[in-house]
């Protein structure tokens, strides 16, 4: 039997990250499931064709062997099930940069997404030396956005009718650098808090996508 805690590689609160296992994470579990999933993929480029276990066994060894990507499942600390993946993606040594994303599948924890953004994020500007982190989400997940912004991701720009589903849609773009990551350091300890509820607290309610184009269609009337 898969002993998922003795591969662990960063651990939180709520979550652990371990480098993926194909036998364990694909074939014995459900991780193709969430990108043939509608809901799961309502806001990614996913869901387009159906996935199998032997083609999502070849997608992780891929991102396994690639050089310039970090892969790493997800998985519960209470439970030690794999509930989802993040990655950094492009990574560029010399210019100190990468893409960060992250999927959840099935399982929901409150504040496990955030927090395993969190965790990848200090290994990017802590392990890795990078100097900037960057990503890019559907425009319908601007509360995902907003929780982003409690751990130093900011808003930066706009991709207009950066894809298409169904209708044409807008992407945010987002970003942190590490003088961001290390302010915030110095002023919590670090990105996350044990009291969550404290730390959502202090989430955005307001969706500032609306305000973003204003600005930008403004430049160019």
């Amino acid at each position: 039997m898969y002993d998922s805690r003795k591969n662990m590689f960063i651990k939180g609160m709520l979550i652990y990250l371990r480098k993926p296992d194909i036998q364990a994470d694909v074939y014995e579990g459900d991780w193709h499931e969430w990108f043939n999933d509608r809901e799961i993929t309502k806001y990614l480029v996913h869901g387009i064709l159906p996935v199998s276990k032997e083609d999502q066994a070849k997608i992780v060894q891929e991102g396994i062997d690639n050089p310039n990507t970090l892969l790493l499942s997800i998985v519960d600390c209470n439970s030690d099930k794999h509930i989802g993946v993040i990655s950094l993606k492009s990574i560029d040594l010399i210019n100190r940069t990468a893409e960060i994303a992250i999927v959840i599948g099935f399982e929901k924890i409150p504040g496990a997404a955030l927090e395993a953004m969190a965790l990848m994020t200090e290994h990017a500007f802590e392990r890795l030396n990078l100097n900037r982190l960057y990503a890019g989400q559907h425009e319908g997940l601007w509360k995902w956005v907003n929780a982003l912004e409690l751990i130093g991701y900011r808003i930066e720009g706009y991709r207009r009718q950066g894809g298409i589903r169904g209708m044409a849609y807008d992407i945010v773009l987002t970003g942190i650098t590490a003088e961001d990551y290390f302010r915030i350091k110095k002023e919590r300890g670090f990105l996350m808090t044990e009291d969550l509820s404290k730390l959502y607290k202090r989430k955005r309610k307001d969706n500032l996508l609306p305000t973003v184009k204003a600005f930008f269609d403004n430049l160019y009337n």
